[in-house]
C-alpha cells in the first residue's frame, strides 16, 4: 500500500494548494512555450528561406527544387558495356530514393549509342560516298510514351534480337529537317565505320523503319530533364529493343546514360536538412564506386547549403536571446517550487516523524512535479506555436505588421526541447524538497525560528565568480562597441561567445550581488528606523525584513531580474 500512499497524498497535496499549483503549471507552461517558440520560429522562418532558395535555383535551371539528375557521359570518359551500367542503374532506380529517405513524385532514365550516320536503305550501299541525312542515336526513356503526342503513325514495336529491322520513333523536328516519313526504311552505321569493311561494316550497322513521328505534349513539364529541342536526334526505341537487339549487336553500347528523380521537398523542415546532405552524399558515393565517373549534375544540395549558411547566425541570435529569459521563467519556477516546499515543511516534518522514509518523501514530490509536468507539455506546446506565430508578424521591438502567417508546425525537436525543459524543471524543483526531507522537526522549528544558513551561491561566491566574467565581457564589449556580429564581416557568433551572454551575466550577477548585500542592508535601515522613527509599523515592518529576508529575497531578485532583462530584451 506505500505506493497508493504516495499517490494519494500527491493528489490531495496538489488539490489543497490550488494558488500554488496553478502558479507551477503557469510557470511550466510559459517555460515549454519559450523553450519552444524560438525552434518552431526559426523552423519556420528558415523553411521560407528554403523556399525563396530553392524558387530561386528552379527559376534559373528551369527545373522542380527537388530535381536529382546522376549522369555518365562516354564524352567525358568512355562508352561502356550494359552489363557495366546494370549495377548503378539498379541502386539508383531501386534503392537510392529510400536512402534519400524523400517521396518520389515521379522518376525516369535515359540511356543512348554513340552517333550513327544515317542513309536511305536504297543508298546504303554508297555510305562511304554521299553525305548522310543525319547524325542519330538510338535512345529510349522511361515513361516517354505519356508526355508526348504521336503526330504520325504510332509506336515502335519491341525488337527481338533477330529480328531484321528495328522499329523506331522520330522527333518532328528531325523529320522536317531530314524530310523522314513513316513507314520508310534507313540504315545506320556506326560513326567512322564507313571506312572499315566485312564483319566490322555488318556489325556496326541496323535496318531501322519509322514507325512514328512524335512532339512533347508540354515541353515546358518537369518531366524533361533536358529540352525535347535536344533530344531530336534520338531514335526513340522501347528499353526492351535497347536490351536485345541493340546492346548484343555493339561493343560500348552505352555513351550517356542519365537517371532522373524528383523528390517531394514540401514535408522538408530545418532538422532534416543535415541528414539529407548526409544521405545524398552516401548516394553519391555508392553510384560513384559502382560507375566511376557517374556525378550528382543538378540536385539541391547547393541549395540546401546556401539555406545553412543563411540562417546559421539568425538562430544563433535568436537561441542567445531566449536563454536569459527562459533562465528567468526556469528560476521562477524554483521560487514557486520554493515557496510549495516551504508551505509544506511542516506536513514534510509530521510524516519524517512519523516513519515516512525519503524515498516516500521525494516519491510524493516527483509524482507531482510529473503531474504538473504533463500539463504543462499539452498546454506548452500549442502556446509556443501561438507565440512562434505572433513572432512571425514581428517587424521590430513591440511593432507587429501584417505579414502572411509563417508555416509554424511543432516539430520533433520542439517537443524533444520541451520535455528536456520540463524534466530540467521538475528535477530542480525536487532539490528544495529533498533538502526538506532530510530536515528532522528540531531542525524545522529552529529555521522557523531564524534561517540557519545561507544560500550555497552565496557561501560559494557563485555572485562574485559570475561578476568577474561579466565584468571581462563588458570591457571587451566597451572595446568593441558593438554585439553586431551580422555586420562584422566574418558573421562568426563563436568567435567569442562570451559577448552575447556578457550583458544577461552582468544582470544576474548584479541581481545576486545586492540579494547577498540586502540582509544587511535591512538591518541597517532596521536600526536606523528604531532610533530616529516614532511609527511602531515601519519599526516592527523592517525588522522583520532584517529578521528573516531570505522569504523575500526570492521574489525581490525575480522582480530585478525581469525588469533588467526587459531592458536587454528591448536592446536586443
Amino acid at each position: 500500500m506505500r505506493l497508493f500512499a504516495v499517490v494519494l497524498v500527491a493528489l490531495k497535496r496538489l488539490w489543497s494548494n490550488k494558488g500554488l499549483t496553478l502558479s507551477s503549471v503557469f510557470g511550466l507552461t510559459m517555460a515549454v512555450a519559450l523553450i519552444t517558440c524560438i525552434p518552431l520560429y526559426t523552423d519556420a522562418a528558415n523553411l521560407t528561406v528554403l523556399e525563396q532558395e530553392l524558387d530561386r535555383a528552379q527559376q534559373t535551371r528551369n527545373r522542380p527544387p527537388f530535381a536529382f539528375m546522376y549522369r555518365y557521359i562516354g564524352a567525358w570518359n568512355t562508352s561502356i558495356e550494359l552489363e557495366e551500367y546494370r549495377a548503378v542503374n539498379d541502386y539508383l532506380t531501386r534503392s537510392a530514393p529510400g536512402v534519400i529517405g524523400l517521396p518520389v513524385q515521379f522518376a525516369t532514365r535515359y540511356l543512348k549509342t554513340d552517333d550513327f550516320s544515317m542513309f536511305p536503305a536504297s543508298e546504303a550501299v554508297y555510305a562511304g560516298l554521299r553525305q548522310p541525312l543525319g547524325w542519330v542515336n538510338f535512345a529510349f526513356i522511361d515513361g516517354l510514351y505519356d508526355h508526348i503526342t504521336v503526330l504520325e503513325g504510332g509506336l515502335p514495336e519491341v525488337a527481338s534480337s533477330e529480328a531484321d529491322r528495328v522499329e523506331v520513333l522520330v522527333s518532328k523536328a528531325f523529320a522536317d529537317e531530314t524530310g523522314i516519313q513513316v513507314g520508310e526504311d534507313y540504315v545506320v552505321f556506326m560513326r567512322g565505320s564507313q571506312a572499315e569493311a566485312g564483319d566490322a561494316l555488318r556489325q556496326s550497322q541496323f535496318n531501322v523503319r519509322i514507325s512514328g513521328i512524335w512532339q512533347a505534349t508540354d515541353p515546358e513539364e518537369p518531366f524533361w530533364f533536358y529540352s525535347p529541342g535536344s533530344l531530336a536526334s534520338g531514335l526513340m526505341i522501347p528499353a526492351e529493343s535497347f536490351g536485345q537487339r541493340i546492346a548484343p549487336a555493339m561493343t560500348q553500347e552505352v555513351y550517356a546514360a542519365i537517371w532522373y528523380i524528383v523528390f517531394d521537398g514540401s514535408a522538408v523542415r530545418t532538422d532534416a536538412i543535415p541528414g539529407i546532405l548526409a544521405r545524398i552524399a552516401q548516394v553519391s558515393t555508392r553510384a560513384g564506386n559502382l560507375l566511376p565517373k557517374t556525378s550528382l549534375d543538378i540536385s539541391p544540395v547547393e541549395a540546401l547549403r546556401n539555406y545553412q549558411r543563411t540562417t546559421y547566425i539568425m538562430t544563433i541570435m535568436l537561441y542567445v536571446f531566449s536563454i536569459p529569459i527562459m533562465a528567468l521563467v526556469m528560476y521562477f519556477i524554483g521560487l514557486i517550487s520554493g515557496l510549495v516546499v516551504a508551505r509544506q515543511r511542516g506536513e514534510v516534518a509530521i510524516l519524517k516523524s512519523r516513519g515516512t522514509g525519503i524515498s516516500q518523501v521525494m516519491g510524493m514530490y516527483l509524482l507531482e512535479g510529473m503531474l504538473i509536468g504533463i500539463v504543462a507539455l499539452a498546454i506548452g506546446l500549442p502556446t509556443g506555436r501561438q507565440l512562434a506565430i505572433a513572432m512571425g508578424k514581428t517587424v521590430s521591438f513591440l511593432n507587429l505588421g501584417t505579414r502572411a502567417a509563417l508555416p509554424v508546425v511543432i516539430t520533433p525537436r520542439a517537443a524533444r526541447l520541451a520535455l528536456i525543459g520540463v524534466t530540467v524543471a521538475v528535477l530542480g524543483s525536487l532539490l528544495p524538497a529533498l533538502r526538506e526531507a532530510r530536515t528532522s522537526v528540531v531542525g524545522y522549528h529552529q529555521e522557523r525560528a531564524r534561517p540557519l544558513g545561507r544560500p550555497g551561491w552565496q557561501r560559494y561566491g557563485l555572485d562574485l565568480l559570475i561578476g568577474v566574467v561579466a565584468a571581462y565581457g563588458y570591457y571587451v564589449l566597451q572595446n568593441r562597441g558593438t554585439l553586431n556580429y551580422l555586420g562584422a564581416g566574418t558573421g562568426d557568433p563563436f568567435q567569442d561567445p562570451l559577448l552575447f551572454i556578457a550583458p544577461a551575466l552582468a544582470v544576474f550577477s548584479v541581481s545576486m550581488m545586492f540579494i547577498r548585500l540586502f540582509p544587511l542592508l535591512m538591518e541597517t535601515i532596521a536600526w536606523l528606523t528604531g532610533l530616529l522613527s516614532r511609527s511602531v509599523s515601519v519599526v516592527l515592518a523592517f525588522r522583520q525584513l532584517a529578521r528573516v529576508s531570505r522569504q523575500y529575497t526570492g521574489a525581490l531578485l525575480l522582480l530585478i531580474l525581469t525588469v533588467s532583462l526587459a531592458a536587454f530584451t528591448a536592446s536586443m
